[in-house]
Formats: C-alpha cells, sequence, structure tokens
C-alpha cells in the first residue's frame, strides 16, 4: 500500500513538473502571438511566446522524466537548420522577380547557398553522428516521424508550386524549373534514405514511417478540401434560398429635377 501510495506521489509529482515546465509554457506561445497579432499588447505578447518557446526548447534538461519533452529536445536539434532554410527561401524569393520587398540580387545565390547547406545538415542528422539523441544514446522518437514528412511535404509543396507558377505565372519558366530540380532532389533523398540505412535508424524504419506521413498529409489535403466544399455548398444554399431581388422604382420628379440640376451645373462649368 504504502510503496503504490509513493509511486503515485511520483508520477503526480512528474506530471506537475511536465505541467510547469513544458505545456504551460507550450500554451503561452500561441497565447503571446495572439496578443502580439491582436495588436492588444505587441510587447508583452512577444516575450511572453518568446519566454514559452525558449522553456520548451530545453524542456528535455528542466523535465527530463516526461516524455512529451522529447517534442522540445526536436525542436532545439532541428532549429538551426531550419533558422538557416527559412533564411535561404527568404533570399530566394525576395531577391529575385518579385514586386515589392525586392532584394538585392545577391540574396538569391546567398539563399540558394542557404538552403543546400540546410539539407545538407539534415541528411547528415539522418546517415551521420548527429542524430538527434534524446535517452539513453536512443534515438529522439519524433525524429524518424519529422524527417520523412519533410522530405515528402517539401516534394509535394514544391511539385505543385512549379505547377501554380506554369499555370498561373507569365515568363516564370525559370521559376518552374528551379522549383522542379528542388522537388527532385528531396524526392531523390527520399528514395536512397528507403534503400539505406541510416546511421541509427534503418530504411524499414524509415519506409514505414514515408507511408504513414503520406496517409497524414493526404488526409490533411482531403480534409481541407471537404472543408472548402461543404463551405461552399452551406454558401451557395444560402444564396440559393433568397429571393431574387426586385426591381427598383423608376425615379420621381423631385429626383429627376435634382439629376438634372445637378447635371447642368457641371455642365455648365459652375461649382455646385
Amino acid at each position: 500500500m504504502f510503496i503504490n501510495r509513493g509511486v503515485a506521489v511520483r508520477v503526480m509529482e512528474s506530471t506537475l513538473e511536465a505541467a510547469i515546465w513544458f505545456w504551460i509554457p507550450l500554451l503561452l506561445v500561441p497565447f503571446g502571438l495572439w496578443l502580439s497579432l491582436s495588436g492588444k499588447s505587441k510587447k508583452t505578447g512577444k516575450i511572453l511566446a518568446s519566454f514559452g518557446f525558449l522553456l520548451v526548447l530545453f524542456s528535455s534538461w528542466t523535465v527530463p522524466s516526461s516524455d512529451s519533452t522529447a517534442a522540445g529536445h526536436l525542436l532545439l536539434s532541428i532549429l538551426a537548420p531550419s533558422l538557416l532554410l527559412v533564411y535561404g527561401v527568404h533570399g530566394m524569393i525576395f531577391g529575385g522577380n518579385v514586386p515589392v520587398s525586392k532584394l538585392d540580387s545577391s540574396a538569391r545565390w546567398s539563399g540558394a547557398l542557404a538552403v543546400l547547406i540546410s539539407i545538407v545538415i539534415f541528411c547528415l542528422m539522418h546517415w551521420y553522428s548527429i542524430t538527434p539523441l534524446w535517452r539513453n544514446g536512443e534515438v529522439n522518437p519524433y525524429w524518424i516521424v519529422f524527417w520523412p514528412t519533410f522530405l515528402l511535404f517539401a516534394t509535394s509543396l514544391c511539385s505543385v508550386s512549379a505547377i501554380a507558377i506554369v499555370g498561373f505565372g507569365q515568363n516564370r519558366v525559370n521559376e518552374a524549373l528551379k522549383l522542379s530540380a528542388l522537388s527532385v532532389l528531396m524526392a531523390g533523398i527520399a528514395l536512397v534514405a528507403m534503400i539505406f540505412d541510416g546511421y541509427l535508424t534503418t530504411a524499414e524504419e524509415f519506409r514505414d514511417y514515408l507511408w504513414l506521413s503520406a496517409a497524414d498529409i493526404l488526409g490533411t489535403v482531403v480534409g481541407v478540401l471537404l472543408a472548402i466544399t461543404a463551405f461552399a455548398i452551406v454558401i451557395w444554399t444560402y444564396e440559393k434560398s433568397l429571393p431574387l431581388p426586385g426591381s427598383s422604382p423608376p425615379p420621381n420628379e423631385e429626383e429627376i429635377s435634382h439629376v438634372v440640376s445637378i447635371a447642368n451645373t457641371h455642365i455648365g462649368g459652375e461649382e455646385e
């Protein structure tokens, strides 16, 4: 009985620590962003979001007993290459042919280099000794979920973007070719990962999670399309149920006289 009580106390203490050092800071991030974006308290919102995000990043040290902190550990592990990737994409987009916020043309090349370096770092995290390790030398459980999802999502996004640019844009063939090349590169990396084992993960594990990622992405796309379709059906049904607008009555003598007086004033060149 005392053993069970002691176990229950330890479980409650672990849960409380996880709530204080992980879940509450995690909730502070969207709450702070909402305060900042809504304009109610921008400075306070930014401080809360930053403080919560930092606590989430270091949660694997502040509350190592919680399994939830694996997400914070993964975020910290991929933070540097992710920021490099964001910087590169920003430079490639706004260093090109854009009408607003255009950067110097050199930003496009530095952005392309940053994207390439970030992809190389991610590949080294899979095939070299910098794989995110969590507890007892084990691979972070969220890494094997993130990596195939990232490759599959990047491949799909680049392909769809290339098709959209060609279909809706003008003189965008070069940009479409670059996006297509990037899509082929990401698909090639995924194919290699399906054949060759990683540093601490097997190709079979990668294939299993790749199919799960494909199902997740497909389900998300189908869900979004169904939501849009349902919204369109509701709007169409509502518009169809409305009565046809009636014809406006013809103008009376007073309205006609007013319009004629305004026309005569402007035609005559006099100010009203």
